[in-house]
């Protein structure tokens, strides 16, 4: 058996990157990894803005006001976001009664709010002297020209889209999405449709990885349960490989009678990069390559498909997508309770909050409930763990 990291590295080397690039309106780019650097064409805002309801004046005419000595203006014009100018440049001795957004007129080099004033509105008068530049917005305060607004490589979030926008940007090159089939095995599984009869149980495996994967920005290429049987699976992987850049299996993955999953890709010719790794739950997981394509194969066991799948998918997504921010996020955080030694490394379900995290089910073994799970806490082997030690824990996309 061989360590986790070791384990991803063997990935790793033999995973392309993605190189298929896409051009998609920017109302869909949450979440996609940006293909291009994108440098502002336009500063925002690009004209002096008011920061709040008042008077445009010119910061010399008011400097001896005050509330005992206000300085009355002329009011000459009002102004609301959006409106066209007039040219003011002759006027003295003279105001604009201008609203939060609107464009200071030029020859004005501040604005008064309104509750330094009487409300005027064919005259106004002033209560108190302000500076220069006093309630306005300089030209670039928000995006300066020519800064970076988004980077290749760079998860788009709403900010970034909020941002592209500014600029009048319409649409934004992407990377094509990971596409990836999910193939759960097992003779005991029963489609939802159908009623349950003795021994066997629905499939949630398939419900619970299209889900993930769906979230983290992949694209499902195809999602099929099959029996246990090394023609069915040798068929199913032969006839869907070509479509996906990461292929993933759940079940028979171990040594028992009918974990075939091994067998199956070994006689497709498929090479083994890895077979049993020093971890619980799922030990048995393994990862091979066939057709130039990673087929990671997972426990069956509910939970431990799911710690195999966040332990292995995230890195292997950040890596084909050239993206760090879409690997597993780790912290240390103090934990709420005792956590008895184990034998080998161990990946428990926890639920983390404000610094502190706890288990979320005394049964660790259950294999489902997993509802109010939000992080996996890693427990290192031979290592006894006491309440308010700090221990890693790691986060995923949601």
């Amino acid at each position: 058996m061989i360590e986790v990291e070791s384990a991803r590295e063997k990935i790793r080397q033999v995973l392309s990157q993605q190189k298929k690039v896409e051009s998609i309106s920017i109302l869909d780019a949450v979440g996609r990894v940006c293909a291009e650097d994108i440098s502002a064409q336009l500063a925002v805002p690009d004209f002096v803005r008011a920061c709040m309801d008042g008077y445009a004046v010119k910061a010399e005419d008011i400097q001896e006001a005050s509330s005992e000595n206000p300085v009355c203006l002329k009011v000459i014009d009002s102004i609301f976001a959006g409106d066209t100018l007039t040219d003011y440049s002759k006027g003295k001795g003279v105001a604009v009664r201008i609203m939060t957004g609107a464009q200071v007129p030029e020859n004005f080099d501040a604005v008064v709010k309104q509750e330094w004033t009487d409300y005027g509105e064919e005259e106004v008068n002033i209560y108190k002297a302000i500076e220069k530049g006093k309630n306005c917005s300089e030209i670039g305060e928000d995006i300066s020209l020519n800064q970076p607004i988004v980077s290749k490589y760079q998860l788009l979030n709403s900010y970034a889209v909020g941002a592209l926008a500014t600029q009048g940007i319409q649409s934004i090159k992407v990377f094509a999405p990971l596409k990836v089939g999910v193939l759960v095995t097992g003779n005991e599984l029963v489609s939802l449709e159908r009623s349950l009869s003795q021994g066997k149980i629905y499939d949630s495996n398939l419900y619970t990885l299209v889900s993930l994967i769906q979230t983290s920005g992949a694209e499902v290429v195809f999602k099929e349960k099959c029996s246990d049987g090394i023609e069915v699976i040798c068929e199913t992987i032969y006839q869907q490989i070509d479509d996906v850049d990461l292929f993933i299996t759940t079940g028979g993955v171990s040594v028992g009678e009918k974990d075939y999953v091994p067998d199956a890709i070994g006689k497709l010719g498929g090479k083994c990069l890895f077979h049993f790794v020093h971890m619980k739950p799922g030990t048995p997981v393994m990862a091979s390559l066939y057709h130039n394509r990673v087929i990671l194969s997972l426990s069956g066991n509910p939970f431990a498909s799911i710690v195999n799948f966040h332990v292995f998918y995230w890195s292997i997504l950040a890596y084909f997508m050239n993206c760090p921010e879409l690997n597993l996020k780790c912290r240390e955080v103090k934990l709420a309770e005792d956590l008895a030694v184990s034998s080998i490394r161990r990946f428990i379900r926890a639920f983390e909050e404000n610094g502190v995290v706890s288990l979320t089910s005394g049964k660790q073994y259950a294999s489902v409930n997993t509802i109010k799970t939000n992080c996996l806490i890693d427990q290192p082997a031979k290592i006894s763990l006491e309440k308010g030690d700090c221990v890693k824990v790691y986060y995923w996309k949601e």
